[in-house]
């Protein structure tokens, strides 16, 4: 899939899985996670949570699954719930921020 970020598009694969009934979804890209924990500057690790948000919440829209409650449990994913609020998906969670 497409990612768009200040700096230029991102091609973001994703897998699939089903495990005792959990959908999970793993999202890669070789130069924004060449590996688990990478590390860099302060906009190298913004790109980096900017693209972990955008490609969960682009896997919610293209498998038209829109969650009605978006929780996230570390500050790596914290903009995955900020994105929505503040309408950079348009309409799409309006159902999450009424």
């Amino acid at each position: 899939m497409e990612i768009f970020l200040g700096d230029g598009k991102y091609i973001v694969g994703v897998h699939y899985g089903k495990v005792k009934g959990v959908h999970l979804y793993f999202v890669h890209q070789p130069f924004i996670f060449p590996r688990p924990y990478a590390d860099g500057d302060a906009r190298y690790t913004i790109q980096q949570l900017a693209l972990m948000a955008k490609s969960s919440l682009e896997i919610f829209c293209i498998t038209q699954n829109i969650p009605s409650l978006i929780i996230t449990n570390d500050w790596f994913t914290a903009l995955t719930a900020a994105y929505p609020k503040h309408g950079h998906f348009g309409d799409v969670f309006k159902v999450i921020y009424k």
